[in-house]
């Protein structure tokens, strides 16, 4: 499927960092500005022509979003972002002293960073060592968990490594031993389709800004009966207030406070349908062959280190970290982006994995459905004048 029509050109420079934000897509920036330009108005407050639009559109996406996960539209909350959703958890749960939280060792700060500050109030954080390719080894969840572990909170890929993550079976683990499940799904659901209705995940958070759809906006999963209070509130949340207190309304609607992003929550909804409309069969198989690809550059390149998996049946991203003998990671970055490839360079907000990695950092590079196995031939063909050097 010829995927080209729906996204900005890439003439000059061949996009390579997807894994830190998509391209977004033409018809999430038409969807936007039609918000703008026809009936640019906020939402839940008034009753004129414009605010009845924009509601609508802006309730739609709830609609969009539970048909999109098989869950319901009760159980989406609109945040800026995956990190904000993760805080949010982290934020409106009730932890007492002896609480114990398990992550991995590979995981990005968001998803690492709000647990580690619950030490404050006695939380213990425990760590599940993954491999050095990236892969968790499911039974070794077993070992760490004990009935004091309320939340096991883990990436669904990682985004230096790209290891294929056993997200089902880590989750069924964990719940056998009554523990709730967050999962991380900012590199995976612009990618591979996730069904809550059928995974025992509790709390979910992505950014729409890394599966076609603009900055400033993502969604978090919120299942029905999971307890969770709101870390802020205000306009938008109350049922009723005095000077001496207030009531707040149900579900999504209680953590909702202040306007929205509404245009970018619009936007958001617009990229689903459009990842809908590619289907996720067709994103899978093309980037298959890509990582297939790419594998096989770095495998054959010489003075060139490829960490995390090294064949495609084990890879759950399409995403490459790598290093140059000899040459700084920021240097190859920017040689890269000379010869037309723009990559990332750097810990990629993971600094653990560098260190367990024992590197300050890593270029990256990742690929989309967008990308093109004739941008892997120009990459391989750059990287080759790169490595001469080291």
């Amino acid at each position: 499927m010829d995927v080209s029509k729906f996204f900005p050109p890439q003439e000059k420079v061949a996009y390579f960092d997807s894994a830190a934000s998509s391209l977004t897509a033409l018809p999430v920036l038409k969807k936007m500005d039609e918000y703008y330009l026809q009936y640019r108005s906020n939402v839940h407050r008034g009753a004129h022509r414009f605010t009845r639009k924009s509601s609508e559109e802006y309730e739609g996406v709830y609609k969009k979003l539970a048909k999109f996960f098989h869950a319901k539209e009760s159980e989406f909350i609109s945040v800026r972002n995956c990190t904000e959703g993760i805080n949010g958890v982290a934020l409106g749960r009730e932890w007492k002293e002896g609480d114990e939280v398990i992550v991995t060792d590979i995981e990005h700060h968001s998803n690492l960073l709000p647990w580690l500050q619950l030490k404050k109030k006695g939380v213990k954080v425990r760590v599940l060592e993954a491999e050095m390719d990236g892969s968790v080894d499911a039974e070794k969840l077993r070992v760490l968990l004990s009935k004091k572990t309320k939340l096991f909170a883990f990436s669904a890929c990682s985004n230096v490594l790209g290891a294929k993550v056993p997200v089902e079976k880590l989750a069924k683990i964990a719940k056998e031993e009554g523990a709730l499940i967050l999962l991380d799904a900012a590199q995976y659901v612009g990618h591979h389709p996730l069904d809550l209705g059928r995974m025992p995940v509790d709390f979910m958070a992505f950014s729409a800004h890394k599966c076609f759809g603009p900055t400033g906006v993502g969604a978090l999963f919120h299942r029905e009966g999971a307890q969770l209070e709101p870390w802020f509130v205000g306009g938008g949340t109350v049922r009723n207030v005095s000077t001496e207190e207030f009531s707040l309304l149900e579900n999504r609607e209680r953590f909702e406070a202040g306007t929205p992003a509404i245009a970018e929550w619009i936007g958001l909804g617009a990229a689903i349908e459009l990842i809908s409309q590619i289907g996720y069969g067709n994103m899978e198989a093309h980037e298959k062959k890509l990582v297939g690809k790419m594998l096989s550059v770095f495998l054959d390149a010489e003075n060139v280190k490829l960490y995390g998996p090294k064949s495609a049946e084990e890879k759950g991203c399409a995403l490459f970290s790598f290093n140059v003998k000899s040459l700084a990671h920021h240097e190859v970055a920017v040689m890269l982006d000379n010869l037309g490839f723009a990559l990332r360079s750097g810990h990629h907000c993971a600094i653990p994995l560098a260190k367990k990695l024992g590197v300050e950092g890593t270029v990256r590079a990742s690929l989309h459905v967008y990308n093109t196995q004739e941008q892997i031939q120009g990459f391989e063909e750059a990287l080759g004048k790169v490595a001469k050097l080291a």
